[in-house]
């Protein structure tokens, strides 16, 4: 009977950390940042595109998903991928959750636990 229960902890753990790693990686990789020196770069006015300082050209189009910044002397290109973002953000939620209470019945389940309950 123990080994039976062991096997089906070792499974409920491995059903909780595999999705909440994969969902933490899909939160981390919806966003990407792009860095743009203000020596060589410069914004339009409105935020809608980053220019080179020496040709004048385009060098990015800011688009609905992007969003510039300019902070000293550094202009950052922000893009989010808000549906990757999302489901990343409920899987880690979901699983998180499932995680925590394995976490919270493996405490409870412990010996050092018990003795410091019984003291």
């Amino acid at each position: 009977m123990a080994k039976e229960t062991d096997k089906s902890i070792k499974i409920l753990w491995a059903v909780c950390l595999i999705p909440l790693i994969i969902g933490i990686i899909m939160m981390t990789s919806a966003t990407s940042k792009i860095e743009y020196s203000t020596d060589e770069y410069w914004v339009a006015k409105d935020y809608h595109h980053v220019y080179d300082k020496y040709t004048g050209k385009i060098i990015d189009y800011i688009e609905e998903d992007e969003q510039c910044t300019i902070d000293g002397d550094t202009i950052t290109v922000t893009t989010t991928k808000q549906g990757l973002y999302t489901w990343g953000c409920s899987i880690t939620v979901l699983f998180g959750m499932g995680t925590i209470g394995l976490i919270g019945g493996a405490i409870e389940n412990s010996d050092w636990f018990n003795r410091l309950r019984n003291i």
